[in-house]
Formats: C-alpha cells, structure tokens, sequence
C-alpha cells in the first residue's frame, strides 16, 4: 500500500507519543529509585511499541498489513501528548508521591490512545491478525503489571 506522507506522520506521531510515555517512565525510575525496576520495565515495554509502530510502517508498505486509516484522531494525540510532557515536568519541578505517578501511569494506559494503539493495523489477514493478536495481548499484560503494581499502593 502506498502511505502518503501525512499517513506516514500520522503513524509517527503514534509511535511519538509512545516515546513520550517511555521517557516519563524513565523520569519516574529516576524519581522513586526503590521502584527502579518496575518503571524501567514499563519504560521499557514503551521502547518495543515504538519500535513495532514503526517497523508496521515498512509493514504496510509491503502489503503485508493493512493501514487503519481511520482510527486515531491526531488532534487527540497531540492532547494526550501534551498531558505526557506535563506529568514530566511536573515530576521534574516538583517531587510527586508513588501512588500519584501510578495513577498518572494508570490514567495514561487506560486512554484510547494507549490502550488501543494497535489498532493502526486492520486484522483482516491471518499475519495481520497474528500481529493485532499479539500486540493485543501484550498491552493488555502491561497494563495488568500496572495494575498489579499500583494495588500495592492502595
């Protein structure tokens, strides 16, 4: 399939906005190091979603996906985004406690735009159905480790 430019950006600015939810993770490994571990995880399991939106932009290219044309809203992105980069500077300037960085981490995987980012591919193929399955799975582990984690806290 052929990806106009701005079909391209779209998807980049997906794979943006995962950046930003890795680099948030890693200002939160930094701020609550007896937690080290667990945000690096999530930081991680961030880097991976950037690195899978990005490789399903050579993906589609070849046919082998389908593009969802329609499924995000780049004005809601960049909302999103813009929350993103606040919960960091916020962090950064002043220090917030565990349970509030859990619940922004919380509020950030349970919006549409974390919880379904996968869906810039269409499962209308068995790879493609492999691929959403898979990430499907993935996202719903990250969140449930999330979750897991905060009720510690509760």
């Amino acid at each position: 399939m052929e990806l106009s430019t701005f079909q391209i950006s779209k998807i980049e600015l997906i794979a943006e906005y995962e950046m930003a939810v890795m680099e948030l993770y890693w200002v939160y490994s930094e701020t609550f190091p007896e937690h080290r571990t667990f945000w690096i995880d999530m930081a991680d399991d961030e880097r991976k979603n950037t690195e899978w939106i990005r490789s399903t932009i050579e993906l589609i290219k070849c046919n082998k996906i389908d593009y969802n044309r329609d499924r995000f809203n780049i004005e809601a992105i960049r909302t999103s985004m813009n929350f993103i980069k606040a919960q960091i500077k916020e962090t950064l300037d002043q220090k917030v406690s565990i349970t509030t960085a859990l619940a922004n981490a919380a509020g950030i995987e349970d919006s549409m735009a974390k919880k379904k980012f996968y869906e810039i591919i269409k499962d209308d193929n068995p790879e493609a159905k492999a691929l959403y399955q898979k990430f499907l799975a993935e996202n719903q582990s990250h969140r449930d480790r999330l979750n897991l984690y905060r009720s510690k806290f509760k």
